[in-house]
């Protein structure tokens, strides 16, 4: 019998690290499931490797840009394809809750939950609408938001992602809403490939993202094409090809390609900054706590960054600079790489704070609160 079912479309469960946290915890007093879609076509042995139990629709389809017809193609195609194997995977399992990542899940979860009569935990890494859906398409907009607003009014518990902020996205906010932040569990404590750098005048930063516009990418190889001594490592699953062809061609950038969440902390240990700039256009942007601070933090490194600008000056972790701003920018790196002291400075302020408060531990008890009161 399966106690919980986790439920994630996006890039499937195995490179998803808020999903792998989940499942890993929830699996040390219960049993679990996770249900994704694979888009991409992960091989077989990232699936057996994993320990937690999974299942994977298998349906490839494309990173997609913000496109009224390809929202509806994805919705009135794909998307039923995909709910109607989730449908028969939970009426198979009948999990006594189900956790739905977003709200490309939440549909069919909550269906399932009037049907019959069990738990649902909505939990929202993004608002749908805010994030997916560009502010011109209106109606569109309201309907999905709505959608969103009403689920989250008939869970049983939402667990906002983001932080605080999000919850004032709402009309109405949750009848029982609980943050529960995307902190890193703290691979310090573990044994690491961590390198020693041969030449400590060499900066490395890092980047473990979606490779696309609206992260800075583009500003970030322009500078760097006119800085010395500056190395830029980047993976994560490429949205935009066009950007990556645009960074490929410096030779102080390498791609390390997608990495499940291990292989991609394991390139922020082995860096000396981070790097995390979003658009601010993007409303969600100025909204939403990102996870690259907190790894930032666990990894004792500073991170350079244009959000979460209160806890960044609060805890002294790094430097806040504007998102297109290249004097700014370029002087951050010039500075982190001309003053070691510096950066271990910013780094072990970080790492205190992680220590103190922004960990996966404490995130943890919050979720174990979560399931002792729902089974």
């Amino acid at each position: 019998m399966v106690d919980i079912v986790v439920v994630r479309s996006a890039n499937s469960v195995i490179f998803d690290p808020r999903v792998k946290k989940i499942t890993d915890s929830l699996k040390k007093r219960y049993s679990v499931l996770a249900l994704g879609w694979d888009r991409s076509g992960v091989s077989r042995g990232l699936t057996e490797s994993d320990k937690a139990k999974m299942k994977l629709f298998k349906l490839r389809t494309s990173f997609w840009k913000p496109s009224l017809i390809r929202m509806f193609t994805r919705l009135l195609i794909f998307f039923p394809l995909f709910w109607s194997w989730l449908m028969i995977e939970l009426f198979r399992t009948r999990p006594a809750v189900v956790h739905a990542c977003d709200l490309d899940t939440a549909v069919p979860c909550y269906i399932y939950k009037k049907i019959f009569r069990k738990k649902l935990v909505f939990d929202i890494f993004d608002r749908y609408a805010m994030v997916f859906i560009p502010r011109r398409y209106k109606t569109f907009y309201r309907i999905i938001n709505s959608l969103e607003e009403k689920i989250s009014q008939k869970s049983n518990v939402v667990i906002i992602a983001g932080g605080e902020k999000v919850t004032s996205t709402f009309k109405t906010t949750p009848p029982r809403c609980i943050t529960v932040l995307n902190c890193p569990e703290d691979y310090q404590e573990v044994e690491t490939t961590r390198s020693t750098k041969e030449n400590d005048n060499v900066l490395e930063i890092s980047y473990t993202g979606g490779i696309r516009r609206g992260r800075g990418l583009e500003i970030i190889g322009h500078i760097l094409n006119h800085i010395n001594n500056v190395e830029f490592v980047i993976a994560g699953p490429v949205m935009d090809k066009q950007v990556l062809k645009e960074l490929g061609a410096l030779p102080n950038i390498r791609y390390k390609g997608n990495l499940i969440p291990t292989e991609a902390i394991e390139v922020e240990l082995n860096s000396q900054a981070i790097i995390a700039l979003y658009d601010p256009e993007l409303p969600w942007n100025t909204i939403t706590l990102p996870n690259k601070l907190f790894e930032a933090m666990m990894c004792g490194i500073p991170i350079i960054t244009n959000i979460a600008t209160e806890i960044v000056n609060e805890t002294q972790c790094g430097i806040v600079v504007g998102y297109d701003n290249v004097e700014q920018i370029s002087q951050a790196i010039l500075t982190l790489r001309d003053n070691p002291e510096l950066r271990k400075k910013l780094g072990d302020n970080g790492r205190k704070a992680f220590l103190q408060k922004y960990n996966w531990t404490a995130m943890e008890r919050k979720l174990f609160n979560i399931y002792e009161e729902l089974i």
